[in-house]
């Protein structure tokens, strides 16, 4: 496990090197330092992105067992107008989750190819996206499925000077076999501490060395045909999140864990790195 781990850590290194004249937030856009970027609720601002993602899980459940497991993805995403109301993302996942011989390797790639903010106010984003996930894991290793999935995602931002609401809900179903589908709403509360919003709208940049926001997740998720037609997942997050507004680099920390009867895993530690770099422009 010791050396997928590296391999993970050299890949993040490229990336970040990649990104290093990152600015706060993204140059030019307009809002405001109170959104956090929660750490597994999708958020609705949109704006050139890349973030690393590791987790480890304790007990997972999977057909015949429970383990630990590992898992990984690189989250990279881009704002094709200058006006942050139109972008595209894509999920890359490793991991040994589900695989019955510890086998780390590629997972199902997700594609969210357009995302749209019909609401774009500095304090208030709601954006629709379409997302699609292709079979690229490897089945024999247990590391994806071999279906095709599309969903429709709605997702919406809230700040109110340093305070923070973000909601997600997704419905997704297989377009091949097996077939399934599941539905998705998770929300998130944050506080972040900028002494000088005051009354305010929290600046874009705070001038400040550090920003620390707390942030608190809760995740449902209820699988309504399939295999485990009637499945009900519920999983708490608390976390925190550490921002350098001059180079941006934003690092994120947390425990999650089940609330709900049905149950994925008994406990998962999260850890985040990511930026906001226009790397874009090289495509635009």
């Amino acid at each position: 496990m010791l050396p997928n781990l590296i391999h993970i850590l050299s890949f993040s290194l490229l990336v970040w090197f990649c990104a290093i004249e990152a600015r706060a937030h993204e140059a030019g856009a307009p809002f405001s330092s109170a959104f956090a970027e929660p750490i597994i609720l999708h958020h609705a601002h949109i704006e050139d992105e890349q973030r690393i993602n590791f987790t480890g899980f304790k007990n997972v459940r999977t057909e015949d067992k429970e383990e630990t497991a590992v898992s990984s993805f690189v989250e990279l995403a881009i704002t094709w107008l200058d006006d942050f109301s139109l972008g595209s993302e894509i999920f890359i996942p490793f991991s040994n989750v589900g695989t019955p011989d510890n086998h780390f390797g590629l997972g199902d790639i997700e594609l969210q190819p357009i995302k749209y903010a019909f609401v774009n106010l500095p304090e208030t984003v709601m954006t629709g996206a379409f997302s699609l996930s292709v079979p690229t894991g490897d089945e024999a290793h247990g590391l994806g499925g071999e279906q095709t999935t599309v969903g429709g995602n709605l997702f919406f931002d809230q700040a109110y000077r340093n305070w923070y609401l973000g909601i997600n809900t997704e419905y997704e179903a297989s377009v091949s076999d097996p077939t399934f589908s599941a539905f998705e709403i998770a929300a998130a509360l944050a506080y972040s501490f900028i002494p000088e919003t005051g009354t305010g709208i929290a600046p874009a940049r705070p001038n400040q060395t550090l920003v620390p926001t707390l942030m608190l997740e809760w995740v449902s998720e209820s699988l309504l045909s399939g295999m485990d037609d009637g499945e009900h997942v519920m999983n708490l997050l608390p976390g925190i999140q550490l921002w350098h507004p001059i180079s941006n680099w934003k690092f994120r920390v947390g425990v999650s864990f089940p609330i709900s009867t049905d149950k994925e895993y008994d406990l998962a530690g999260h850890f985040q790195v990511g930026n906001h770099f226009d790397w874009g422009h090289l495509l635009k």
